[in-house]
């Protein structure tokens, strides 16, 4: 009757009709897990128990603020990528100051500008980049951001670029 041979296994399609959605799958779930693994979320963080046990200290730091009655106001300039901040409150001025620029999502934008002081409560730092959306702003007078927890006051702030340049700094409110 039928005096071809038959065809070779991959050559058959009925094979290939079922295989191709499973194949299909597997490319598809393999590019969304490397996806997830690569773009993680940073926000929540590994040691929240460590971190819940350290908020006294960070407590401590925004009553020192309190007491000596700090509050700065900080303006980013983005022609030359300047940032300059006025400092008030009871306190010897430091001749240098740390702004950091945490990103609400993405750890590795964050952003350490080392600021000095050039008069008396007025300090200027400048930044590379361009920063866009929301960040939120911590000033203090430890200049390595790992030691943030070292630091005798702390001034907290939030600022959204889509919105100003200019943005309040005070003790966080317990």
């Amino acid at each position: 009757m039928n005096d071809l041979p038959p065809k070779p296994w991959y050559r058959e399609t009925w094979l290939w009709f079922v295989l191709a959605p499973l194949i299909l799958v597997m490319l598809v779930s393999l590019t969304m897990v490397s996806i997830a693994v690569r773009h993680a979320d940073d926000t929540v963080s590994d040691t929240y128990y460590k971190d819940s046990r350290m908020y006294h200290y960070t407590a401590d730091q925004d009553e020192r603020a309190q007491a000596l009655q700090l509050a700065a106001l900080v303006q980013f300039t983005p022609q030359d990528n300047t940032v300059s901040l006025d400092l008030t409150g009871i306190v010897d001025y430091p001749q240098q100051l740390l702004l950091s620029l945490s990103h609400p999502v993405e750890e590795d934008l964050d952003h350490h500008i080392p600021l000095s002081q050039v008069s008396s409560g007025r300090y200027r730092g400048t930044y590379e980049g361009e920063l866009h959306y929301r960040w939120y702003l911590r000033l203090m007078p430890q200049l390595d951001p790992k030691q943030h927890l070292d630091s005798d006051w702390r001034l907290k702030g939030e600022i959204n670029f889509e919105l100003g340049h200019a943005a309040p700094l005070n003790p966080a409110v317990q």
